[in-house]
């Protein structure tokens, strides 16, 4: 038994030692948003974030990442005039983001960049259970900064969290108010160059 438990620890420490990741990289990402508005009222929708990602690691220090992802943001307990209830706020956007990443301490790295937000649809629901009506004024694209950190286990396992706020607001002819912010966690699988 012993000898089992052994064995179980040492690979463990093998698949999670520091990996030095170096050259092209790929692979499918998946998680969660928190999505609001900046200093909005209401509260955070929780939305799928679902894609693939391209990476190139010039160094085992310095890299850049980009993809392509289906992101749901929005809002909910929004107040608005016209609506008998609290309102919630579904937007779905195609997400290619564009960042700089910086690896230290073997799998750790830090990330900063852009993200471009493509509108797929934008519907309102009120909560109360009334229907649900297309946003007619949600912007077509958008754009926001991206800061965030990961760890990239020895086995190919991607861990990553960051922070995303939109330079425009969301709703055309809105007060900035509008602009979309959101908090992620994702979890992804890089083949290729995973630990040189």
């Amino acid at each position: 038994m012993k000898k089992i438990i052994l064995t179980l620890l040492c690979s463990l420490a093998a698949a999670t030692a520091t990996a030095q990741v170096k050259g092209l990289g790929f692979g499918p990402r998946a998680g969660v948003n928190f999505a609001d508005y900046m200093n909005s009222p209401g509260s955070s929708r929780t939305g799928v974030y679902a894609g693939a990602f391209v990476d190139y690691n010039f160094t085992h220090r310095w890299g850049i990442e980009t993809g392509a992802y289906y992101s749901q943001l929005g809002s909910t307990d929004n107040v608005e005039l016209g609506y008998a209830s609290q309102t919630i706020h579904r937007m779905e956007y195609l997400s290619v983001p564009l960042v700089g990443k910086f690896n230290f301490l073997g799998g750790f790295r830090v990330i900063a960049g852009f993200e471009g937000l493509f509108k797929l649809s934008a519907e309102r629901k009120e909560k109360n259970g009334g229907p649900t009506s297309k946003m007619e004024n949600v912007r077509s694209s958008n754009l926001a900064f991206t800061i965030g950190a990961g760890y990239l286990l020895r086995c190919g396992l991607d861990i990553t969290a960051s922070y995303s706020k939109g330079f425009h607001s969301a709703i055309m002819h809105a007060p900035e108010t509008t602009c979309p912010t959101y908090f992620r966690v994702a979890v992804g699988w890089r083949f290729i160059g995973t630990n040189k």
